[in-house]
């Protein structure tokens, strides 16, 4: 890690988010909207609205963590386990997204660390999904871990514009 990375961390707070934070979830999850739609949607987005306020509740009520550097939130990831009783060895990674301007300094590390650290203690294995051009999300899911199983071809398709998706899981030896 670089000095500027390693002085990052230093100020970076990690914690979990909720119902309180609202609002601060709302804007940061409205910039990941707008600057990456093929990477970040929801039924309940694309509705808005109360449908979409319903959600961020429902998520906020779960695991999502928050990084803040110098008191502003610069970065989410939130984590579920799966909730169909028989996959319920599995958890989920979602909504991992770090604004521009904390972006190579080790918040995204920082945020999944913190999750696979969480997710031990009570899943055998962590799933996620990743657009095939997010190069820099799909090395630091590699540096902790992470393997590619699987692609969806054009998983997400925006006007006349597809998007394919890797599969990726990191399994804990218990």
């Amino acid at each position: 890690m670089t000095s500027h990375a390693a002085a990052a961390q230093a100020d970076l707070e990690v914690r979990r988010l909720t119902i309180d934070d609202l609002d601060l979830f709302r804007d940061i999850r409205a910039q990941a909207l707008r600057t990456h739609p093929q990477t970040f949607s929801s039924p309940e987005e694309d509705e808005g609205g109360e449908a979409m306020m319903a959600a961020y509740r429902h998520w906020l009520s779960g695991t999502v963590l928050g990084a803040f550097g110098r008191g502003h939130l610069i970065g989410v990831a939130g984590f579920y386990v799966s909730p169909d009783k028989r996959s319920q060895h599995r958890g989920h990674i979602f909504t991992v997204y770090v604004r521009e301007d904390g972006r190579g300094r080790g918040v995204g590390d920082r945020l999944i660390k913190e999750l696979l650290a969480h997710a031990e203690a009570c899943v055998e294995q962590v799933h996620l999904a990743v657009l095939v051009e997010a190069t820099a999300a799909i090395r630091t899911y590699r540096r902790n871990g992470f393997e590619i199983y699987g692609t969806d071809p054009a998983a997400v398709r925006i006007g006349e514009a597809t998007y394919d998706k890797y599969f990726m899981v990191r399994k804990f030896s218990h």
